[in-house]
């Protein structure tokens, strides 16, 4: 199974979000759908489902406390000559960058991803674009607010209608007393 560890985000900032995919929508150009919107903290990609209750377990163990972000700005993975993914950035001080390294550092020994980008991907290009005008358009466009409480362990099943999520896991905030 495909599996990823990911932010889950309100509705009201994904619509925003969703709202610059249909602006620059053009051949090569898939807009991610709001309802597949999320911040991805460490994607594992194809692990046995024999492991899903130990990777449980591993991140119960990572604790946090509850903080909030700001979806702000716009660009694009790798470089503006050659434009894979269109994103908005999160910002937070620092605290996201924490939450997936400790993510991250739970999960190590089951490969996948070990760097992280805090952002949530509005597009994917899949043939070379100019978007130099939409990018400074929108360079410190902000799209929201929304407070970080838990984070999900999430498959992630490809079909022909685009990616299909099933949350597996919620893991929760440690409250203040």
């Amino acid at each position: 199974m495909r599996l990823f560890v990911a932010i889950p985000v309100p509705l009201d900032v994904r619509q925003k979000v969703a709202s610059l995919g249909t602006e620059i929508v053009q051949d090569g150009i898939v807009p991610v759908k709001p309802e597949n919107m999320h911040v991805t903290l460490k994607f594992l990609d194809e692990v046995d489902e024999k492991k899903l209750a130990d990777i449980d377990a591993k991140l119960r163990e990572v604790e946090f406390e509850a903080f909030d972000c700001e979806a702000r700005g716009v660009g694009v993975f790798p470089d503006e000559t050659y434009i894979r993914v269109v994103w908005v950035g999160i910002e937070s001080g620092g605290r996201l960058k924490a939450l997936a390294n400790k993510v991250i550092g739970a999960l190590s020994d089951y490969g996948g991803d070990t760097k992280f980008s805090a952002h949530l991907t509005v597009a994917r290009v899949r043939r070379k674009v100019d978007l130099g005008g939409f990018l400074g358009k929108h360079k410190e466009d902000v799209f929201g607010t929304f407070s970080v409480s838990g984070f999900e362990l999430i498959q992630s099943e490809l079909g022909p209608g685009g990616p299909k999520y099933t949350t597996m896991a919620s893991f929760e905030a440690k409250k203040n007393d």
